[in-house]
């Protein structure tokens, strides 16, 4: 009974014993550091990139234009109304776009014209006047320098049979630069244009091709034709008269005679 007693006793002591009489709990664990998945790389094609855009390129230089060059020179007023008139002009500006050559023209100025005979220009068809002038145009770009070892013959655009019906040579001494064409030759005066692409230079004779005019044939315009001078006619036993001095001597002889017929 005793023993009894004193176990409730211990029991009833424990189930009233302060919560602070319990054992500390023990501390939470620290938290787990737990690494995140990597990231798959996504491969992305070159063309779904938009590249940064470009700079536009420099403007291309404007293209010569022939006409332009000669009324800016002067002096080839018959030219440019040749060249505009058969439309030649027009054909070499596109040929500049299309020749990788380049092109080499010769340009006869006014006086060159005005040495030729008259009627010249105006004797010739439609279609002989663009080869004339075409005849002026050689289909590479020629510089100074390379007139020194120029092939020969220099085909033009006048072309013809094959391409070889209106041909020119080159010839050099020192300097000078002459131009034949079978018929004439011209000398190569002045630069008037050049930029790698185009050649103008002025010439002192009108270019004449042979398949339009007779190599001899006079074209030129002739001199002038000198004055007539007096009549010297010579009389016995005197030094040379003129032809008044003449007239008034015979008239002399004349009148006398009559008067020795009449006794006078």
């Amino acid at each position: 009974m005793k023993h009894q007693f004193i176990a409730l006793s211990l029991l009833f002591l424990i189930s009233t014993a302060p919560a602070s009489a319990q054992p500390a709990a023990s501390p939470a664990p620290p938290p787990v550091m737990v690494a995140a998945p990597p990231v798959p790389r996504v491969a992305v094609s070159p063309a779904a990139v938009s590249p940064a855009p470009d700079s536009p390129p420099p403007p291309a230089p404007p293209q010569a234009n022939l006409l332009k060059i000669l009324q800016k020179a002067g002096g080839f007023t018959v030219l440019v109304k040749l060249l505009r008139g058969t439309h030649v002009s027009d054909q070499v500006d596109s040929q500049l776009s299309d020749l990788n050559d380049g092109i080499t023209f010769f340009a006869p100025d006014d006086a060159a014209f005005s040495a030729l005979k008259a009627g010249t220009l105006n004797s010739l068809s439609n279609e002989q006047q663009v080869q004339l002038l075409q005849f002026h145009v050689v289909p590479t770009y020629l510089t100074v320098s390379q007139f020194q070892t120029v092939s020969n013959p220099l085909m033009t655009k006048a072309g013809g049979v094959g391409g070889k019906e209106f041909p020119l040579n080159i010839t050099t001494k020192g300097d000078r630069i002459t131009v034949f064409t079978g018929v004439d030759g011209a000398s190569v005066t002045k630069t008037l244009y050049t930029d790698g692409s185009l050649a103008v230079y002025q010439v002192d004779k009108v270019l004449l091709p042979l398949s339009i005019f007779s190599k001899g044939e006079d074209l030129a315009q002739g001199p002038a034709p000198p004055k007539k001078k007096p009549v010297e006619l010579s009389v016995s036993g005197s030094s040379q008269v003129r032809k008044g001095d003449v007239i008034r001597l015979v008239v002399g002889v004349g009148v006398a005679g009559v008067v020795a017929s009449l006794g006078l």
